[in-house]
C-alpha cells in the first residue's frame, strides 16, 4: 500500500476523530498531542498501535517515533517510513526476480 500524503493525513485524522473522539476542526498540523489535543500517554499508545496496523510500519524498535510531538510529525513519520518500506519491498522483488533468472548450478556428471 502506497498512500499519498493527503491519504496519510486523512487516515491519521480519521483515527483521531473516530478513536479519540476529537473534533476534526481541532486537527491542524502544528497541534501537539498532549498540550493542544489533550491526549495522554495511553491514548498515544492506542493511536500508534492502530496507525501501525494501518500503515504496516513497525514502531517497536523505531527510535524516531519518540520524537513525534505534533500532527505534522506523525504525518511526516508515516510518509517517510512508508516510502522506506516501499523501497525495501521493491528491492526484495528485484532480487527475487534476478534469482529466478539465474541458471541452476551445474551438477557433475558421473
Amino acid at each position: 500500500m502506497n498512500l499519498t500524503r493527503d491519504e496519510i493525513i486523512e487516515a491519521v485524522n480519521s483515527a483521531l476523530v473516530n478513536e479519540m473522539e476529537l473534533d476534526p476542526a481541532d486537527l491542524a498540523p502544528e497541534k501537539t498531542f498532549f498540550d493542544d489535543l489533550g491526549l495522554d500517554s495511553l491514548d498515544m499508545v492506542d493511536l500508534m498501535i492502530g496507525l501501525q496496523r494501518k500503515f504496516g510500519v513497525s514502531l517497536r524498535e523505531n527510535e524516531e517515533i519518540k520524537t513525534v510531538r505534533t500532527l505534522k510529525d506523525v504525518y511526516d513519520f508515516f510518509e517517510k517510513n512508508q516510502a522506506m518500506l516501499t523501497a525495501q519491498a521493491e528491492a526484495a522483488k528485484k532480487a527475487a526476480e534476478a534469482a529466478r533468472q539465474e541458471p541452476p548450478p551445474a551438477t557433475p556428471e558421473n
